[in-house]
């Protein structure tokens, strides 16, 4: 009798503590008392932080940039493209071949050696 009586009055916050939440209401509250004991704790569009970028970003314009420049310098610019990518593939290439002309070069000289 004891041992159930004991359980009953535990059974009382348990379920006060579990069901509360998962209910529209309790669910209202608990978020409510949350808020207001850690008001920080969710984040909010309405903050006087928040406010002042979003003033920021609408006062700033966004313009497009337009670059002029003759034909001329398109052609110097898109030379030195060619070139960078030219000696890009070069470099690559030697390293991958460097292995193999070392290996081709050992053995020449094994056979020299013989």
């Amino acid at each position: 009798l004891r041992r159930t009586f004991k359980d009953m009055i535990t059974f009382i916050p348990v379920v006060i503590i579990l069901l509360i939440p998962l209910s529209p209401i309790g669910h209202v509250l608990v978020f409510g008392a949350i808020q207001r004991v850690f008001p920080d704790f969710f984040p909010s569009c309405f903050t006087e932080r928040r406010q002042n970028l979003l003033e920021l970003y609408e006062s700033t314009e966004y313009s497009a940039v337009v670059i002029n420049e003759t034909w001329q310098e398109k052609l110097v610019r898109l030379l030195q493209a060619i070139g960078f990518f030219a000696g890009q593939l070069g470099n690559r290439m030697y390293t991958s071949l460097g292995g193999v002309l070392e290996k081709s070069g050992d053995d020449v000289d094994d056979a020299g050696k013989q």
